[in-house]
């Protein structure tokens, strides 16, 4: 059999059926560092408010947003987008309205935004809007801006974005980082006895300097920034390995002699993470807020 790319067949049955961001989304760390971003959000927000969630996944930042409201005594109504049919479902299992807080769920692309929200929000817009852990999938720039533009539209005069990466320049520039991801995909690529592609680009790493422009010039200006290291334990390396979109990206530059499903890879990952001599994986998140600055301002 000749060599050839890794291909992930996206549709296999089994096991591959359990495949999806819920397994992360549950990981304590992951959850604390979103739910900090979550605390600096509300500060700025009215009682009640509005907010929706572009690329909301199985629906954690609802989930945390619902906190933060019953803590403060806050109502409100939130919106959450997502592309995959799966995480929409599972959003909605997973993430009911509260007493106080409704929510709902929509399917489509986060590109489309303004186009596909425009009857849930009030015609005045919402007071906030989010976008966590999701830009970076998107790989085009253009695509970026589309995202950030069509957020921009949905919010009113004085709204606040939240938005977080860590897949951005300075994501593995902390403690042992590089030298754990490098021995990860290092015991994997032997796993698999297969070969990199060095002219394969996995995914587009921009600095953060460049998702403030993007941002900046949607309309908003920045009123918060930091970066917070995180500790990603074994655990939440192994529920990230059952992410279709991150095995994609980290197995995107192999080559093999054999087709592959994407549960056969989730699979050597997982396997490659038991062999790991380090203990956690240090990850640097970088989070901005940013107020939609008024038309003509």
């Amino acid at each position: 059999m000749t060599a050839r790319s890794v291909a992930v067949d996206r549709q296999q049955s089994g096991e591959g059926a359990e495949l999806h961001f819920g397994h992360f989304a549950g990981i304590t760390e992951y959850r604390e560092v979103n739910r900090e971003l979550i605390r600096e959000l509300f500060d700025h927000l009215p009682n009640p408010f509005v907010h929706v969630d572009v690329a909301t996944g199985t629906g954690l930042v609802p989930q945390l947003l619902i906190e933060a409201a019953e803590e403060r005594g806050y109502a409100g109504r939130i919106v959450g987008l997502d592309l995959e049919p799966k995480s929409i479902e599972l959003a909605r299992a997973t993430t009911p309205s509260s007493a106080h807080v409704s929510v709902e769920f929509v399917q489509g692309d986060a590109r489309d935004v303004h186009r596909l929200l425009a009857g849930e929000i009030p015609p005045s817009g919402a007071d906030s809007v989010s976008i966590h852990d999701a830009i970076h999938e998107i790989d085009r720039e253009e695509d970026q801006r589309a995202v950030y533009g069509g957020m921009a539209k949905l919010a009113k005069a004085g709204a606040v974005l939240s938005s977080n990466s860590s897949f951005t320049t300075i994501s593995m520039k902390t403690d042992t980082s590089m030298r754990a991801y490098g021995e990860w995909k290092l015991l994997l690529v032997r796993l698999l006895n297969a070969k990199r592609n060095r002219g394969k680009i996995t995914l587009v790493y921009r600095s953060p300097d460049a998702y403030k422009r993007m941002i900046e010039e949607a309309g908003f200006a920045i009123i918060h920034e930091r970066e917070r290291v995180v500790r990603l334990s074994k655990r939440a390396l192994h529920a990230i390995s059952c992410y279709p979109k991150f095995i994609e990206g980290m197995c995107r530059d192999l080559i093999v002699d054999r087709d592959l499903s994407i549960q056969e890879l989730s699979h050597y990952m997982r396997s490659a993470l038991d062999r790991l001599r380090f203990d956690a994986l240090p990850r640097v998140w970088h989070e901005v807020l940013a107020r939609r600055v008024p038309a003509g301002a």
